[in-house]
């Protein structure tokens, strides 16, 4: 008997210490669990402590599933948090990343905006564009089309020589002229108000031929939202 409870003790060294895998491993260790306790309840009580003891082994086995179970468990919970601590960190560098291209988006239409010329010019008593002003609305109209959210509001201006209306209905037409050119390079029309205030608000000296040529303009007012800014031009 003392033979028969070694071999099985030298059975259940041998299954504790084979690789094979986790669930075979539970498996060898509520074998042995279960014939240890058989076993042992023979040399013990007989046929009688044999059962008794192969229920006592049952119930250790039973255990030590539960504990290897449980072990599983908590393996598989450190594992998902440390995945999820990763993902946590690739969407913040990814967040990090998208908020750093829409500064420098913000920043790229910023500089575009400062170098676009707001103001168009013209010889007197004339509402056709000139070389130069025809370049502006071209640069004007490229920065439009990238932008679709913006509009635009085009305010005609005069020098204060000539008579009211005359001034009134040039200032009127040097704003259409513009928009004209906008729409030529497909600047939608609903994008685009228009208001002529002649030369009321000239601030030019009497005289000062100077001033008088910067107050031949239409001047450009670039305005978000869209529905704001047609409210403004009607």
């Amino acid at each position: 008997m003392k033979k028969v409870i070694a071999a099985s003790i030298a059975i259940a060294t041998f299954a504790l210490n084979s690789p094979a895998a986790k669930a075979d491993y539970t498996e060898v260790k509520q074998g042995t669990a279960f014939t240890t306790g058989s076993v042992v309840g023979a040399v013990l009580g007989g046929p009688i402590g044999m059962f008794i003891g192969a229920l006592g082994g049952a119930y250790v086995a039973e255990q030590i599933k539960q504990v290897d179970q449980q072990e599983d468990l908590a393996v598989a919970l450190v594992q998902a948090e440390q995945q999820s601590k990763v993902l946590s960190l690739e969407l913040a560098r990814r967040n990090a990343e998208l908020a750093e291209r829409e500064e420098n988006l913000a920043q790229l239409q910023d500089l575009a905006l400062d170098k676009l010329q707001l103001q168009v010019m013209f010889h007197t008593g004339s509402d056709v564009l000139t070389e130069q002003g025809a370049q502006q609305v071209q640069s004007l109209a490229t920065f439009l089309s990238k932008n679709t959210d913006l509009v635009i509001h085009l305010n005609g201006h005069t020098d204060p020589r000539g008579t009211d209306e005359y001034n009134n209905v040039l200032s009127q037409y040097r704003a259409i002229s513009v928009q004209q050119a906008l729409e030529a390079q497909g600047i939608e029309s609903d994008r685009i108000a228009v208001s002529a205030y002649g030369s009321g608000q000239s601030r030019a000296n009497r005289g000062d031929l100077e001033a008088y040529a910067l107050e031949r303009r239409v001047d450009i007012d670039i305005i978000k939202p869209a529905h704001e800014a047609m409210a403004m031009g009607h």
